[in-house]
């Protein structure tokens, strides 16, 4: 399920309404600057619509947010993984799949399975958008999209550190966000994941 919310930005002086506003290049700029791209550039004059290939106004703030949180350019989220609305919400592109996966370990605790790295992407987007549930089924549909699957996607998601199985569904692990951040980001960005001291990667 998706939740549509009415966008608006509030100026307020001590709890008073001294001014507001519906416009949505108003909201994203002020969304942008929050989110620390720097007061500066989005006052200059770009707006993010000419950043980046055209897409629906309804996704375009939930894109910002996830590229912001990825430390990447909203250009590249898209070019990766092209993130929307509608079923199965994620696009992966081949070519930044095969870079991933030349680059990722087939086993061991640095290994990131096929599902496991579609779930990931997918739990990011679904915190933007509001999507309710995600599950196993969903990154399998992912999957197929680039004619890929995972025999062993339950198994993976067991021994993944940042997934957890809750309520019939996948979440991510608050103390672990940072791990998926890096998968998701080396997926965009076309670099070998980061680990850092591998063990901090076993699970609880």
């Amino acid at each position: 399920m998706v939740i549509k919310a009415r966008l608006k930005i509030v100026l307020t002086a001590d709890n008073v309404v001294v001014a507001e506003s519906e416009d949505p290049e108003i909201w994203q700029a002020a969304f942008q600057a929050i989110q620390g791209a720097g007061i500066k550039g989005v006052l200059g004059g770009t707006a993010p619509q000419d950043d980046v290939p055209w897409v629906p106004d309804e996704e375009r703030s939930a894109i910002y947010a996830m590229a912001s949180e990825l430390s990447i350019e909203a250009k590249d989220l898209l070019t990766a993984c092209h993130p929307r609305m509608i079923a199965p919400y994620i696009f992966l592109n081949k070519h930044h799949w095969e870079a991933f996966r030349q680059q990722t370990a087939e086993r061991g605790r640095t290994a990131v399975s096929n599902a496991v790295l579609a779930l990931t992407l997918l739990l990011l987007w679904a915190e933007k958008i509001n999507l309710e549930r995600v599950t196993v089924r969903d990154s399998l549909a992912v999957l197929r999209v680039i004619s890929s699957r995972d025999e062993h996607a339950s198994r993976a998601v067991d021994n993944c550190p940042w997934l957890v199985k809750s309520g019939g569904g996948v979440k991510l692990r608050p103390e672990m966000i940072s791990r998926a951040i890096m998968v998701a980001r080396a997926f965009c960005t076309k670099t070998a994941p980061d680990w850092g001291q591998e063990d901090t990667l076993a699970s609880d």
